[in-house]
């Protein structure tokens, strides 16, 4: 597939996600995409000789990573759904929030704080964040899930938690650490970019971390941030892409936004203000590290470690795991891939692990075929590295693709 190919696919794709409400959208024309790709094109190369580039350079600046952070580029992260509301109205979240439902993890429900715990122990998950919706809604089941981590995985897991912070004092603070938290993530732009919440957890939870959408319209309001939260104690700024989804469709069409297509559609200005702002930290020596979370680097990375946390358990002898995150099994003169879907109990148990959990309930992980049997020539995979030349039909199964997105 050519890239116009891939491009136009990519588009039919965006097409069909927002239907009507797609042509009402301000894509991004040829020569704004051009403009935008030169400057993101200067912002890169001056930020290459001073920042650090991760994740086949979809991370922007890695090189002092929260432990969160540096967990989730490992691959090696479980995030916990420990509600679906919240009780902040934020223009840019991509999701409802209205959801009443329980502890959730890659789509697996927990009964028990146990249950969840032992899931994390079970596949060697080092990392664990708490979310939502907004986990100070339940605070009580928030705090038993993050101790119940602690008691069956040790200092081996890092835990860390998002929040609004509108609920939060210096007593939850405590609480939080005496369950076991050792990192508190904020979205300030919840609050209007006040601090005052934030500067309650300094001193109590180890690491403090900001985590925001780089919001266009806030860019210069940003630059006397990083002064501020460099003073406050935030030790890590965390960037998001912005992305359009069908819940906040209404709120970003109506703001001066470029919408630029991909596997998903994101907002042009956004990912060149991260940069920007990361590039001015470190003009202006501010020790508060800056890191862009890209949308390429959660689509590939994150989907890769996904897929690829099960996999141990339906791994035959002979197979091998691709750094996309998906099994490669050899037979004569074919390969074929395989994924890992991790289920509740049931499922179409063709081929399939069962695991209890200490509450008797039970997940399944089953193996199912991604693509047919594709021919190779033998002994094509005896040397194979990252430089080996590799057939159209292998490469979505072999490699992550290299760099940010595209503009079209």
């Amino acid at each position: 597939m050519t890239r116009a190919e891939r491009n136009d696919a990519l588009i039919a794709g965006n097409r069909r996600e927002y239907g009507r409400d797609y042509d009402f959208l301000d894509f991004s024309t040829l020569a704004q995409a051009a403009t935008a790709h030169a400057e993101r094109d200067t912002l890169l190369a001056w930020l290459r000789d001073r920042a650090g580039f991760d994740c086949c350079d979809t991370k922007v600046d890695s090189r002092r990573l929260s432990p969160g952070c540096r967990t989730c580029a490992n691959g090696a992260w479980s995030c916990l759904f420990i509600n679906g509301r919240c009780n902040a109205s934020c223009f840019y979240c991509p999701t409802s929030q209205d959801e009443t439902d329980g502890p959730l993890s890659n789509g697996i429900p927990f009964e028990t704080p146990e249950d969840y715990a032992e899931y994390v122990a079970l596949f060697g998950f080092t990392g664990v964040s708490i979310s939502g919706g907004e986990p100070l809604l339940t605070l009580e089941r928030t705090l038993a899930h993050i101790a119940a981590v602690r008691r069956r995985c040790g200092d081996a897991v890092h835990l860390w938690m998002y929040t609004n912070g509108t609920l939060f004092t210096r007593g939850i603070a405590s609480a939080l650490a005496d369950a076991g938290l050792a990192e508190i993530r904020f979205d300030i732009g919840a609050t209007r970019y006040d601090l005052s919440k934030l500067r309650l957890a300094v001193g109590v939870i180890p690491t403090i971390t900001v985590e925001i959408p780089a919001v266009p319209e806030e860019e210069e309001l940003m630059r006397e941030k990083l002064v501020e939260m460099a003073a406050a104690g935030v030790q890590h700024l965390n960037l998001h892409q912005m992305r359009l989804t069908p819940h906040n469709l209404r709120h970003l069409a109506n703001r001066a936004y470029t919408f630029v297509h991909g596997e998903k559609v994101t907002v042009l200005e956004s990912e060149l203000t991260a940069l920007r702002l990361i590039r001015h930290g470190l003009e202006q020596g501010i020790d508060l590290p800056v890191n862009y979370c890209s949308f390429p680097y959660k689509r590939r990375f994150q989907h890769a470690a996904a897929r690829r946390r099960g996999l141990p358990h339906i791994q035959g002898t002979e197979d091998t795991i691709t750094a996309v995150g998906y099994l490669r099994s050899l037979s004569a003169g074919n390969v074929q891939y395989f994924e890992a879907v991790t289920l509740p109990e049931g499922g179409n148990r063709l081929s399939a692990c069962d695991i209890t959990l200490p509450s008797g309930r039970g997940i399944v992980v089953e193996k199912r075929p991604v693509s047919p049997l594709i021919p190779v020539s033998p002994g094509f995979f005896n040397d194979f590295s990252l430089s080996t030349a590799l057939p159209e039909e292998l490469r979505p199964f072999e490699r992550i693709p290299v760099g940010l997105a595209d503009y079209f």
